[in-house]
């Protein structure tokens, strides 16, 4: 079962890069966006409200992401920063350390690293 904050994001979004799109270089982004295609590169979003960066199914990353709130359902082989939530869908793939301030886990979710949990203090 998908979460609330995640169906509301998938139903609106500023950008998106198709599945048969290839990325090299860094991604700066100022809104929610959706990749299905490949990125070797870092993805940093500006802070903004409820904004999202979408790694869908089809999707595979070689960078870290830097980011307001992420969900994944593909592939990233790099470090994720997320300041306010994090979802792991059925079927990802992580293979680096998640900083997060909310955390949601399907089973079947993949990670290959830390855990980090960023308290209102921080």
């Amino acid at each position: 079962m998908k979460s609330t904050s995640h169906r509301k994001a998938l139903q609106s979004f500023d950008s998106i890069f198709g599945v048969a799109t290839t990325i090299e270089g860094n991604l700066h982004v100022n809104e929610s966006l959706r990749i299905d295609g490949k990125l070797k590169g870092n993805i940093y979003q500006e802070p903004g409200e409820s904004r999202w960066i979408i790694i869908a199914s089809t999707a595979e990353i070689h960078g870290d992401i830097r980011a307001q709130n992420v969900s994944i359902a593909g592939k990233v082989v790099g470090d994720i920063f997320a300041t306010a939530s994090i979802e792991l869908m059925d079927g990802c793939d992580v293979r680096g350390n998640i900083t997060h301030r909310s955390i949601t886990v399907e089973p079947g979710a993949l990670v290959f690293g830390q855990l980090i949990a960023i308290t209102d203090e921080q």
